[in-house]
């Protein structure tokens, strides 16, 4: 139940809502509790707020609200699921293999649905005035698809789904993404779209098992907690993810792999590098020292180098004092651990990753192949050292490899020399940036920024309440039907039939003459 004063803040915001002339009212439902994606989506509801639309916003991140943009607060929701994986005696951020992954990404998904449907935000959601509407929702649909089940609560506006997590595997359930895994890696293999017989059947079972953790079971526990959240009669969630308008999707064709996508999908890769980020005063003075060059080290939001062990940091920091020609800015939750620190090397506990690679003077990212720090060191292009543990970031950093653009170490190779020889041949072969600057340009040469073609398509769908026109046929039509297996079928039999006549009449006269 909510708090009287929670109450009254409530209502005040209700009531100042249609004072507003001519502003659409958006729930923008957010559902992965990762700060990176936060920044991803904060470009989204930003813009909307700016371009004065009202926005209630589910976040887990904390932002102050104000008139017209009123945010439900989720507090420590990945601590929590951390927690859970900590009791089990399992570790979430150690690296895995492709089977292992897909189980975890979508255990990781029901952990976090599970948790997040007892948090008061959700009942608050819940307990808004019955009569009240919103004109769209955006939903998060990375995971949390129970919150779909909000769509009917407040009168099936249209819905719009984004996902910083590039295009994610299960895309095709919301819209008619054809996935032809002969050519298309799943997103915990790491295949070229040329693959061999073994890795096309590797592959394929990949895609099945993603199917399998997804469809039947992730999304049937889904369904379980929208009808105690919302009662017994309610859709179910993979019939109200097809409802939706736009699929805005974290890719481009500079850094991804081919997929043919319907007109409703529509790729905004990047929208979130246009925030305006600036570097402290102490950054900005140890980046004017005198080097030959900055590199950058971080592991992102979710990954903590603190957490890696002794050895792994002492393995960094010795590789580091040994190189006092560079200067080295590393992303570190305690920097007290790590001792005294030689005059090259600023620890900090939070740094401003885009405006650091967007320096002339940053000439190397050691990172873990999270998406949007690679989308943001292709963007400035600068080459990556990519260290990945998990989900898609394997993936990443082996196209960082096929392109030429980067160099792969995984966790139990980092070592003082392994260290140094790839930064040596990432800063001494001139290859590796000029195939960063190349891929930068076709990244840059957009006809459109990402952010304004994201924002474009959400206000169509507010404009229009809905886009009906780019919804493909194809959810309405049985499997049998869609690729053609019944025609196949048809053709078979009656291939048969002709056969069996023919043969008949052939016998019979034969018995004729005889």
């Amino acid at each position: 139940m909510l708090h009287s004063s929670e109450l009254c803040l409530l209502v005040l915001v209700l009531v100042s809502l249609p004072l507003i002339i001519n502003c659409d009212n958006i729930l923008f439902l957010q559902s992965t509790p990762s700060r990176s994606h936060h920044i991803w989506n904060k470009q989204i509801f930003n813009r909307l707020y700016d371009n004065g639309h009202n926005l209630t916003i589910l976040t887990f991140e904390k932002e102050q609200s104000v008139p017209g943009k009123w945010f439900f607060f989720v507090p420590r929701l990945y601590a929590k699921i951390m927690a859970e994986y900590a009791a089990e005696g399992s570790n979430a951020g150690s690296e895995m293999g492709p089977i292992e992954n897909i189980i975890n990404m979508y255990s990781f998904y029901e952990k976090a649905s599970r948790i997040l449907a007892k948090d008061i935000a959700i009942q608050q959601l819940i307990e808004y005035p019955v009569n009240f509407k919103f004109d769209l929702i955006i939903h998060d649909f990375t995971m949390g698809q129970f919150l779909l089940g909000f769509v009917a609560r407040f009168g099936s506006p249209p819905i719009v789904s984004v996902s910083a997590f590039n295009i994610p595997s299960y895309t095709m359930h919301l819209s008619d993404v054809p996935v032809r895994f002969t050519t298309l890696p799943n997103y915990a293999a790491e295949f070229g779209q040329q693959m061999t017989i073994t890795e096309r059947c590797l592959n394929g079972f990949y895609w099945l098992l993603d199917y399998y953790q997804r469809q039947v079971r992730f999304m049937a526990s889904e369904d379980a907690r929208v009808r105690t959240l919302f009662g017994s009669n309610s859709k179910s969630v993979k019939e109200i993810e097809k409802l939706s308008s736009i699929v805005l999707v974290n890719s481009d064709f500079s850094m991804d792999y081919h997929q043919a996508l319907p007109p409703n999908v529509i790729p905004v890769g990047g929208l979130h590098i246009s925030r305006l980020e600036k570097n402290s005063p102490n950054i900005l003075e140890f980046m004017d020292i005198p080097s030959k060059g900055v590199i950058l080290l971080s592991f992102g939001t979710n990954i903590q180098c603190e957490g890696l062990g002794k050895h792994i940091n002492e393995a960094f920091l010795k590789t580091f004092s040994n190189l006092p020609e560079y200067s080295f800015i590393w992303k570190h939750g305690d920097p007290e651990s790590l001792g005294p620190l030689p005059p090259n090397v600023l620890v900090q506990k939070w740094i401003p990753q885009g405006a650091i690679l967007s320096d002339p003077r940053t000439k190397l990212l050691i990172g873990h192949g999270g998406l949007l720090g690679l989308q943001e060191a292709t963007w400035y292009g600068v080459p990556v050292i990519g260290i990945p543990f998990f989900a898609d970031q394997l993936q990443n950093v082996d196209k960082l490899v096929r392109g030429g653009v980067g160099i792969r170490l995984f966790l139990d190779e980092i070592n003082e020399n392994s260290l140094k020889e790839s930064i040596g041949s990432i800063l001494t072969d001139h290859r590796y940036r000029q195939k960063m600057a190349a891929r930068s340009h076709l990244f840059r040469s957009q006809p459109q920024p990402p952010l304004e073609r994201a924002i474009f398509w959400i206000e169509k769908v507010l404009e229009n309440k809905g886009l009906p026109y780019l919804a493909s046929p194809a959810h309405d039509i049985p499997f049998y039907q869609l690729y053609g297996i019944d025609l196949i079928g048809a053709t078979l039999l009656s291939v048969l039939i002709a056969h069996i006549l023919c043969k008949l009449a052939l016998s019979f006269l034969v018995n004729k003459q005889s």
